[in-house]
């Protein structure tokens, strides 16, 4: 075995792992690059959930006045509708 052949049968191997190695790290640094797009994602979705519920408290705000308006009237249609009832009794007499 001449010196050539002791250098490829020890240097083909040595270059295929460390091609293999170099490729895993590109892997990883995509990979890693991918999780920080995914937390930044989900920081803009937190973001907008946070802003969604303030909205949506703001809405039930507006919810319960309109149902305590609503219940105004109907009492005062209710008032109305007795008053209605007492002028017609009277009228009938």
């Amino acid at each position: 075995m001449n010196d050539f052949q002791l250098y490829l049968a020890v240097g083909v191997p040595t270059i295929a792992v460390l091609a293999s190695m170099t490729l895993s790290l590109v892997q990883i640094s995509a990979i890693r690059e991918d999780i920080r797009e995914v937390r930044a994602d989900m920081r803009e979705i937190r973001a907008d959930m946070r802003d969604f519920r303030a909205e949506m408290q703001e809405i039930r705000a507006e919810m319960q006045d309109i149902r305590a308006d609503i219940k105004v009237i109907v009492s005062k249609l209710v008032e109305l509708d007795n008053r209605v009832t007492r002028i017609e009794e009277r009228m009938a007499h």
